[in-house]
């Protein structure tokens, strides 16, 4: 088991494609919300700049894996309205979380930047009656 993995996804929203992207978006966030392995996911949108970031936090790289297993669908949704400009990983990925990332890795887009201190603190969701 490794330790956490933090992603930051920077990507160009196409040209025409703003609502499409957010539907696509939303609907992927629904899927993981309910289905996926992920401690938190989080995305932000610039309608501006057509530009929107998103984040994801993983207890470890079998996570990210699973995740990538049961979402293809939804990832390659949100993939035909934009293009990836950055994608950064905070933490020590496995070497096949490694060989998921590596098209942005070789390319220039990616970058890993290794863990030096930190700790997570998780809130228990309190329910009113």
């Amino acid at each position: 088991m490794t330790e956490q993995i933090l992603f930051r996804n920077v990507m160009k929203i196409t040209e025409g494609s703003l609502e499409p992207f957010r539907e696509a978006v939303r609907q992927a966030i629904e899927f993981v919300e309910r289905n996926g392995p992920q401690i938190m996911v989080r995305t932000f949108i610039d309608e501006q700049e057509m530009r929107a970031v998103s984040f994801q936090l993983y207890r470890n790289c079998e996570d990210v894996l699973r995740h990538w297993e049961i979402s293809d669908p939804h990832i390659r949704a949100v993939s035909k309205h934009c293009s990836v400009e950055k994608f950064e990983v905070y933490g020590n990925p496995s070497d096949e979380v490694a060989a998921g990332l590596s098209q942005f890795l070789s390319d220039g887009r990616g970058q890993i930047m290794n863990p030096l201190a930190g700790f997570t603190r998780f809130e228990q969701s309190h329910k009113s009656a």
